[in-house]
């Protein structure tokens, strides 16, 4: 499993709208890509948003980031008050609580 973290500093008061055109336009789009498996954003406070997305393989992850560059250049410019900052990298522990049991599944990474 891959993840990418990308951080975008953002015009002050444009979070709302910003993260609904996330929601509307760039949702659909990344979970088109072979071996999505999760999509994040989180209001970090301070006009800043984070936003993690999880893939099977480093090949869907780097095609995941394509993208993701090419659409925040085309459609979210103005909301950007900054660089956007990337980081990805091999998912090596991962916790995830099962809903209908409450169980907790565990996944360590290889290498």
């Amino acid at each position: 499993m891959h993840a990418t973290i990308r951080r975008y500093r953002l015009v002050p008061g444009s979070v709302a709208e910003a993260t609904r055109r996330v929601q509307a336009e760039f949702v659909p789009l990344i979970t088109r890509i072979p071996g999505f498996v999760s999509y994040h954003v989180l209001d970090a406070g301070d006009d800043v948003v984070i936003s993690i997305s999880l893939y099977e393989r480093r090949a869907s992850a780097e095609e995941g980031n394509r993208q993701a560059a090419a659409w925040v250049k085309a459609h979210m410019t103005p909301f950007l008050a900054g660089p956007m900052h990337v980081t990805v990298g091999e998912v090596k522990v991962a916790a995830t609580l099962q809903p209908a049991t409450g169980a907790t599944a565990a996944r360590a990474g290889q290498g």
